[in-house]
């Protein structure tokens, strides 16, 4: 009954060309997921089978309901769902190809990316054509490959024994190792397929040690002593009068930087004199300046005259003092042996007396 009843609704739908105007409404629908129904239908057919359905039509397609005033001709289509497509920076050769690109659209849809022969992108879904998922690009040429940027910020680190590590943070790429003191613009060596490695700088700075210096002097006229080690040359003032001259330093190594923070004075002493100290010379050198070195010399000859008079004065009285003091000594030395032979005599006699009375 259901098929006759579907037949003269097609032969009536029939009639329109050969002149019997019949009254059509046609509606066009957005698949939802959910019964499509037009208010007053009493039933429901699918065209063109004109086959007739239970309920509501929910899948795409062309339909009519037959309702009391006649027939409505409707449709349900596709939903659009727009899907971006990219490049997936952390595929790799021997990785599937469906995991080659990412796609991110809205709403809780699954899906699997499917590329045909020509390069077209298709969805491989549950959907039965209900969902018309748009990819954008439509082709594979079409995507750009991104590759992942590996970059590190500035460094500045002061240098070590074991050198300065920079790690990239990714497995798949070797850090970077530097050993010596320097400025270097670097990179990571990353597979440039994937990667984009982006240079930036780093700075290693020497490493700081102090210097405490021993007392270096000489007597004029005598070599200078060897103000050299493994590491380091000491550097002197130039000059080969009596006085102080600035000691500095120079490392031999780019690696290291060395501070003098006691004893950076090279003494000259006059071969009559024991010492001269920093704090007793007036106009002590201070640089290679040769004007400066001129104010160390002394004044005139007559100055350096009186001054060895002087000191022969001062030898004379010590060297009397110290004649008197040792004779003094001596003195009471023979007279304390004098004294102790005496005794010893005094008691032989005595005891020898005593022994013949005795007797």
């Amino acid at each position: 009954m259901r098929r006759i009843l579907g037949v003269f609704i097609a032969l009536f739908m029939c009639c329109v060309p050969i002149g019997i105007q019949a009254e059509e409404e046609v509606l066009s629908f957005e698949y939802t997921g959910q019964m499509i129904e037009i208010k007053g239908a009493t039933g429901y057919y699918s065209i063109p089978e004109f086959e007739f359905l239970e309920d509501a039509p929910i899948d795409c397609g062309k339909y009519f309901a037959v309702t009391g005033g006649g027939y409505v001709t409707f449709e349900i289509n596709p939903k659009k769902v727009l899907v971006s497509v990219n490049y997936n920076k952390d595929w790799r050769e021997g990785d599937s190809e469906e995991k080659k690109y990412l796609c991110k659209f809205d709403g809780d849809y699954e899906l699997k990316l499917r590329i045909l022969s020509n390069g077209d992108f298709v969805s491989l879904d549950r959907y039965d054509g209900n969902i018309d998922f748009q990819f954008e690009p439509k082709n594979e040429k079409d995507v750009p490959v991104e590759k992942t940027k590996i970059t590190h910020s500035d460094v500045e680190v002061v240098y070590y024994e074991d050198g300065y590590k920079i790690d990239s943070g990714r497995s798949d790429i070797e850090p970077i190792l530097l050993k010596d003191a320097g400025e270097y613009i670097v990179s990571f060596d990353a597979d440039s397929r994937y990667y984009e490695s982006i240079p930036f700088k780093v700075t290693i700075l020497p490493k700081t040690i102090e210097l405490q210096l021993p007392n270096y002097q000489k007597y004029i006229g005598e070599k200078d002593p060897i103000l050299e080690t493994d590491d380091y040359i000491l550097i002197r003032e130039v000059g080969e009068e009596v006085g102080n001259y600035k000691l500095t330093v120079k490392s031999k190594s780019k690696n290291y930087r060395y501070e003098i923070v006691a004893n950076d004075t090279f003494t000259i002493l006059d071969s009559k004199q024991q010492s001269i100290r920093p704090e007793e010379k007036k106009d002590p050198l201070l640089s290679i300046n040769p004007s400066n070195k001129d104010k160390n010399k002394y004044a005139s000859a007559e100055d350096m005259e009186s001054n060895k008079e002087i000191e022969t004065k001062v030898d004379k009285e010590s060297a009397k003092t110290e004649t008197k003091v040792v004779t003094g000594v001596s003195n009471f030395t023979s007279m304390y042996c004098l004294m102790m032979l005496s005794c010893i005599a005094v008691i032989i006699y005595i005891l020898i007396k005593k022994k013949n009375v005795k007797s």
